[in-house]
């Protein structure tokens, strides 16, 4: 197992700030629900459709882009991409309405789906197939971030202060990360002479009429709804049902995200060195327990709440990583830019459709305990099982990354 290369390191780590942010700008929704319910009126479900109208957005606009993504410099599109998202984030911020912050939601989702498409690609181009693992798990300590620095702050801050305030301090930190984007990430074309060879129905038919592709695209919708479908409602349940106080709702994510920092390094890792379905597999089952044990929790204590909500971060989230590494092994260098974008579509499409389903399956007012929490913990355990079988038969394509030359250019402007 190759350890990543002091060229890899500062481009990884700029990808990890672009997830951070990224990734920041959808979790915060999640320990604000007490105060969005609060200050809406709204409903359980209608928050499900806040947090799903995010992810529907994104999947939408990630599967109309992921014909043409590859035709173009992959490093354009991050720059084009990200500068929406900034703005989508600001109207966020400036929203005092329900149906204003739902429409900002769905602006900022249009161009936060194609970020987590391009993220992958530039890292399949770059880095090889026997360390991508432990690439992909540097760049999601950017999602670990957001949780141990990002969302307890934010959340503390909203508590305290202002809602809207949030918004606005990721805006100013995407807008640093935007400027260490176009310093460190290089061009990136030698993708987009073999793409261009290639019509928008030959690249539609190599992504749909591939068996192997399309059971990468099955192996993320169910881990989606093995994860996001429970994800959203645990403030809520924690609040009204277990009996924790809401300031204390930022400690679940400071906790597990610590956890996490920590955890997905070591799970990149070890899946490069004992193979990705492998790790994929055992963190599955054991995420079995954490989700039976959330969904069902009495009122406890908060040591008690924190012990089981870090295995959620510990087995849940950090499956993604043996995940994105076998579903980014399925597509070759000048498929894998439009794959992927149809791959965050499919993402998102999933962590909208979890995340609504789940609020469908539960009910309660703005201040009531939730009820039948414990049946969306039965789908997502269903759907955590499923996907094992079908990792098991997702298969890495022999070209991985792109030509040596055209490596050497980019390690060449990172020096």
């Amino acid at each position: 197992m190759a350890a990543l290369s002091i060229r890899e390191r500062p481009l990884l780590i700029c990808l990890a700030f672009v997830q951070f942010t990224n990734v920041m700008d959808f979790m915060i929704m999640m320990p604000l629900s007490p105060i969005f319910t609060k200050e809406f009126g709204i409903t359980p479900t209608e928050f499900g459709l806040l947090v799903a109208s995010y992810n529907l957005s994104a999947g939408i606009v990630s599967l109309l882009s992921a014909f043409f993504i590859d035709r173009f410099d992959r490093r354009k599109v991050m720059l084009f991409a990200y500068s929406f998202f900034i703005v989508g984030t600001i109207a966020c911020g400036f929203s005092t309405t329900y149906g204003m912050l739902l429409f900002a939601r769905v602006f900022t989702g249009m161009f936060g789906g194609v970020l987590s498409a391009i993220l992958l690609s530039v890292v399949g181009d770059v880095v090889p197939m026997e360390r991508r693992a432990s690439a992909i798990g540097l760049v999601m300590t950017g999602f670990s971030a957001a949780a141990v620095l990002g969302i307890p702050i934010g959340s503390f801050i909203a508590t305290h202060f202002s809602w809207h305030v949030p918004f606005f301090a990721i805006a100013i930190m995407a807008t640093a990360t935007f400027t260490g984007i176009v310093i460190l990430i290089p061009k990136m074309t030698a993708h987009i002479e073999e793409a261009k060879k290639r019509d928008v129905f030959r690249a539609f038919g190599e992504i749909f009429f591939n068996s192997n592709r399309l059971r990468g695209l099955l192996l993320m919708v169910l881990l989606m709804f093995g994860h996001f479908s429970i994800i959203p409602y645990i403030p809520q349940y924690m609040v009204h049902n277990v009996g924790i106080s809401e300031a204390q709702v930022s400690l679940i994510y400071l906790v597990g995200g610590l956890c996490s920092v920590f955890v997905l390094r070591i799970v990149g890792k070890l899946s490069d060195r004992f193979g990705s379905f492998k790790v994929y597999t055992a963190l599955s089952l054991l995420a079995l327990f954490p989700i039976f044990a959330i969904t069902n929790m009495p009122k406890e204590g908060l040591a008690m709440v924190l012990f089981i909500s870090s295995f959620i971060f510990i087995f849940g989230g950090s499956r993604s990583v043996p995940a994105n590494a076998m579903i980014t092994a399925t597509a070759e260098p000048h498929q894998r830019g439009g794959f992927l974008s149809l791959n965050a579509a499919t993402q998102q499409l999933a962590a909208g459709l979890a995340s609504f389903f789940g609020g469908l399956m539960i009910s309660g007012g703005p201040t009531e305990p939730v009820v039948n929490y414990h049946h969306v913990g039965w789908m997502a355990a269903c759907a955590s099982l499923l996907a094992i079988p079908v990792a098991y038969f997702v298969r890495p394509v022999r070209k991985q990354t792109v030509p040596v030359n055209e490596i050497k250019i980019q390690e060449e402007m990172l020096i």
